[in-house]
């Protein structure tokens, strides 16, 4: 039920197998899927063209695809749902004309109306700049023994302290999976009180959605704020962290920590995938390093 198809120019491969509902295992693209892809890579394609013809940057388009397989009778996609969404920053106008270009899609000219397809169009909504706040610590006096410290933290209506024995993981892993906990109704101010954590954060919302921050007590408490995905991990000394909650009048324990596995969450695993921001502790200061192209390993660090 194997087949492939080779590029003659590039010598790119393509692999169809049948699907898993006729007589195939469902290994790879199914020869309609070809046809539901054309149509998405079609609209695409012309877009491009477009905006590069008018000098519009154009930035990331998603397309996804549903195709339905008819019931009865021949075999064949009886409709394509397309839901298509543009980017944040182009105004109406440039919406609207490249909108009209999808319908010149000579893809779509061939199907000649044999195939039921609607478009959903969205536009993904603007990115938050991406800013941590580090409550600082007023240190009263320090000596070789003894170090005390005024960690308070404005507005605080709650005093968590979490205590991790050895290389402890919060929330734990599902089977291999991270898992993460987001707060509804609590913005976080975690301090280090002993050892060392380190902390991954993720917000699809933000610019930069990924940031992982080494935190130790000269860094002051990190502050968490509502709606990001958040979980910690410690060496094997362990750690102690005071967390110095800020809870409005929402508030339920009992539903505010429910950790959220990645397992299923397309948006997490996009932002987990994006390039790390670092925050680290060196020369007496915070220090923020962006590395870009971790994933084609060309790395780039800039401060």
């Amino acid at each position: 039920m194997h087949t492939e198809a080779q590029h003659v120019h590039s010598g790119q491969t393509l692999r169809t197998d049948a699907p898993v509902d006729h007589a195939g295992k469902g290994e790879n693209f199914a020869p309609t899927d070809l046809l539901a892809t054309a149509v998405g890579t079609c609209f695409l394609t012309v877009m491009g063209i477009t905006a590069k013809e008018k000098g519009w940057g154009l930035g990331e388009i998603t397309v996804e695809i549903e195709k339905k397989m008819t019931t009865h009778g021949p075999r064949k996609i009886e409709s394509l749902l397309l839901q298509i969404e543009m980017p944040s920053d182009l105004e109406s106008d440039q919406l609207k004309v490249l909108r009209k270009a999808t319908k010149d899609c000579p893809v779509l000219r061939n199907l000649d109306d044999s195939i039921r397809i609607n478009v959903q169009w969205n536009q993904s909504k603007s990115k938050k700049k991406t800013s941590l706040n580090f409550v600082p610590t007023n240190v009263f006096r320090e000596t070789p023994q003894v170090t005390f410290f005024d960690a308070g933290v404005k507005g605080s209506n709650g005093s968590d302290v979490v205590i991790h024995h050895g290389s402890a993981i919060s929330p734990p892993n599902d089977d291999e999976i991270e898992q993460y906990y987001m707060h509804h109704h609590q913005v976080d101010h975690n301090l280090v009180l002993a050892g060392r954590r380190t902390f991954t954060l993720l917000n699809p919302e933000w610019e930069e959605p990924h940031h992982v921050i080494y935190l130790n007590q000269k860094m002051g408490a990190l502050q968490i704020p509502i709606g990001t995905y958040h979980r910690s991990v410690s060496g094997p000394e362990g750690s102690i962290v005071l967390n110095q909650a800020v809870r409005d009048s929402d508030f339920d324990p009992t539903k505010e920590f429910k950790p959220v596995s990645l397992r299923h969450q397309a948006d997490l695993q996009k932002a987990k995938t994006a390039d790390p921001v670092f925050w680290i502790w060196e020369d007496g200061k915070i220090r923020r390093l962006k590395v870009s192209g971790i994933s084609s390993g060309k790395k780039q660090i800039t401060a």
